[in-house]
This record gives structure tokens, sequence and C-alpha cells, in this order.
């Protein structure tokens, strides 16, 4: 049976940009891009929050960050159309241009 090192055995051999550029080039895997959303959704996302602040119901949040995707749930504190986010009871402000999905929790 052979006995393989792997990377091991090579990695005594690489110049340190190299190891550098591979780095680099993991790190590019792990980026998430932005899902693109078409009128209709935007729309949709636009009356289901407006409609979560307005009868004080529960939101789930579908957020896009460049490290990938996650939801946030919870009740709207604010919406601020100028800076274009929303806030949730404790919750961080979300950017309107990162939420990709609005579904009421009802």
């Amino acid at each position: 049976m052979n006995k393989d090192r792997g990377t091991i055995k090579w990695s005594a051999m690489m110049l340190p940009e190299h190891v550098k550029l591979l780095r680099e080039w993991q790190e590019e895997d792990t980026i998430v891009t932005q899902p693109q959303l078409d009128e209709a959704q935007l729309e949709q996302i636009n009356i289901n929050l407006q409609r979560a602040y307005t009868e004080h119901c529960p939101i789930q949040l579908k957020v896009w960050e460049q490290t990938g995707l996650y939801t946030v749930s919870g009740a709207i504190q604010k919406i601020n159309i100028h800076e274009q986010y929303v806030k949730l009871i404790n919750s961080e402000r979300i950017q309107f241009h990162h939420i990709y999905e609005a579904l009421l929790d009802e």
C-alpha cells in the first residue's frame, strides 16, 4: 500500500507567491453572488414589508451578504426610506438591496 502524503510533500517546493494565490482562490470560492430580483419580486417584498410594519406582525427576511445567505425573523421596529434600511426589534439594520425575500409569519 502506498502511503501518500498528499499536498504535504509538495508544499516545501511551492513559492510563497503561489501559496498566497491559492489562499486567495479558496477565499473567492466562499463568496456568494447576490441574487438578481425582477420587478415583481421587489414589489412583493415591498408589500410584505409595509404590511408587516402596519399590522405589527412578524416577518421572516432572507438576506444576502458576501459571505453567504441567512434568515432573520422578527417584528419591524423601523423602516427608513431615505437611508433605505429596515430595523427589526432586537436585530441590526438590514439594507433594502440585501433583502432577497420577505415572508409574513401568520
